[in-house]
């Protein structure tokens, strides 16, 4: 029994000490995504069940949604999209991570507006090992 605490404690602590690279890896396929214009693909870093929630106070809900959602800013020149990660912990197959977000638009008058804030991100570990956002917030 204390073996098996130790075990489960030990799988924790590894998980924790390798998902800062796990999530990391994560941001980096949404930035890509989101950069190269591919709502299809940014929906598809989501599970089915994922919630959305932009700081327009909008519920952005499920897969097709969140494609609909993204490609709306896709196509409204949003880019240059960056994730700079603060803080990630894991427990168990749910890991959250906090950071900074920065990404560009033209405005109104024609030039380039830069935009930033801050993100929270709940992932959930998928069968196949990899890790997809549940739940996604940001200001």
């Amino acid at each position: 029994m204390i073996e098996k605490a130790i075990n489960e404690e030990d799988a924790m602590t590894q998980s924790t000490e390798n998902i800062s690279g796990e999530i990391q890896r994560a941001n980096d396929r949404w930035n890509s995504a989101f950069n190269s214009g591919n709502a299809d693909a940014v929906a598809g870093l989501y599970t089915q069940d994922a919630v959305v929630l932009p700081s327009t106070h909008a519920v952005v809900r499920g897969t097709s949604a969140i494609k609909d959602f993204w490609n709306g800013l896709i196509s409204a020149g949003v880019k240059d999209h960056r994730i700079e990660m603060i803080d990630a912990q894991a427990v168990g197959d749910i890991a959250y991570a906090t950071g900074k977000w920065s990404a560009n638009a033209l405005g109104e008058d024609g030039k380039t507006q830069h935009y930033e804030g801050t993100i929270v991100t709940i992932f959930r570990r998928q069968g196949d090992g990899s890790w997809r956002a549940c739940l996604h917030t940001w200001n």
